[in-house]
Order: C-alpha cells, then structure tokens, then sequence
C-alpha cells in the first residue's frame, strides 16, 4: 500500500525501509487496540487505523479524557519537573524521511487544512498513539498522544506563533517550515519546541524532522520518539498525495 512514494527513513544514522515503520505502527496499534477495548483487532495495519480511528471517534473526547485522566495528570506532573530541571537546554530528536515520488512540501498544508476543518480522522490516522488533534478559535493546537517510548500519554498545547525559543535553526535549502512552541498547558512555561522542514526535489522529496524536548528527558524516550515520528509523517505524506 506504500509502495508509490518508496518512503524511507532515516534513524540514529540507520536507513530504515518502509516496512520496518510500518511493523512499528502495527506492535503500537495492538497495544492500543488492547487499550481502547477493539474487539478482534485486524492483523493488516490499514485495516488497524481503519478500527482505532472509528473506535476513537466513537468514543470522542470526553470519553477520552476520563480514560486518559490519571495518566496525563501524571505526565504534566513529570513534563513540569523535567522542564524545570533542564532550564534552556534541549535534547534534539531528528528523524530525515526520503521518497522517490510525490511531494513532502504538501503535506503541512494537508495538516492544517484538516487542523482547521475538524477532520479528526485524517489527524488520528497518523499514529495508533494519537488520541485527540484539535484547532482552538485562537490557532492554539491541542495534542494528546503517547509519545515514542514513554507509558505515559500528555497533553501538548502547540502555538505556531508563540514567542518562544526554537534552537533549531533553519535550513535555507528547504522551503516549507513548520515551527511552533509547545507547552504542557495553555498558559504554562515552554516545555519544548519543534521545527520540520520540506523539500521537493526532481523525481522525490526530503522532510527534516526536528523534536526539542527539555534536555532532561531521558535518551531512551527521545530515542523511542523517532520512531514516532517516521510513522505519523510518512503517514501523513502518504494521506496529502493520496496514498493509502
């Protein structure tokens, strides 16, 4: 089903095939299906998103919430502690996703075109690990998911036009940035930033990925992270060329 874009990834210096992703997403995918209680799940990881999409969406975000609860209490707990012990310092989680065709500077715009329309499914079928993706009137995005290797899911609150600190900086050779501030609440202090970058080349794209969190966050976790990221984008890319 992911043959049209050939998207690879590359991970810790590792050229990893698509396949090895998508073997990621399905592990994820029965370990949420469990979670969430789909009966049966299937065995083919289309068929999975297919089910964890409608079960999330049956379910909607109260539901959700009251599930998640005692979890994401927990993890802004953790999310505040390790953001005071880190003070400015980060811990970079970079991920470079290749493809033979298609294009890579589309997909933020597929993004926030359904951020703003409400297509919950389009952002929830991303990653088995992604719970609720929404817009506020303000442009404020709110984000709860379980990220790379942490038990814990949190709830993330992403401003593309805060004022805060991105370390990352950017690229001149790719021309579609995607950057934004992330906080653990609303009105709380920075708990990280993140930066993507895209590019078209002739015949394929590149996209830079660029996660900063607190420099507390143990290695393990920012390493499980990257993972994460190769699945939701290529996802993504897959979804804004009209494959899958």
């Amino acid at each position: 089903m992911s043959a049209g874009l050939g998207i690879s990834a590359e991970i810790d210096g590792r050229s990893v095939p698509r396949n090895e992703v998508l073997e990621w997403e399905a592990r994820r995918a029965a370990v949420v299906c469990k979670k969430l209680g789909v009966d049966s799940p299937p065995g083919d990881v289309a068929a999975q998103r297919t089910a964890l999409v409608k079960r999330k969406l049956e379910l909607g975000h109260e539901a959700l919430e009251r599930m998640l609860a005692r979890q994401l209490a927990l993890s802004a707990r953790s999310s505040g502690l390790l953001t005071a012990l880190s003070g400015s310092r980060r811990k970079l989680c970079v991920v470079e996703l290749t493809g033979t065709g298609g294009s890579a500077e589309a997909m933020p715009g597929f993004y926030q075109a359904a951020m703003e329309s409400g297509d919950e499914a389009a952002l929830l079928a991303a990653s088995p690990d992604h719970y609720l993706l929404r817009e506020a009137s303000d442009g404020v995005q709110q984000v709860i998911e379980t990220t790379g290797g942490s038990p814990l899911a949190s709830r993330i609150f992403l401003d593309p036009d805060d004022s805060g600190t991105v370390l990352t900086d950017a690229d001149p050779e790719f021309p579609v940035q995607w950057v934004a501030i992330g906080r653990a609440s609303a009105s709380g202090k920075q708990a990280g930033a993140l930066r993507h970058q895209f590019r078209d080349e002739p015949g394929g794209f590149r996209a830079r990925l660029t996660i900063e969190f607190p420099a507390a966050v143990p290695s393990r976790l920012v390493r499980a992270h990257k993972w994460h990221l190769a699945c939701e984008f290529s996802n993504w890319i897959e979804a804004a060329n009209g494959v899958g």
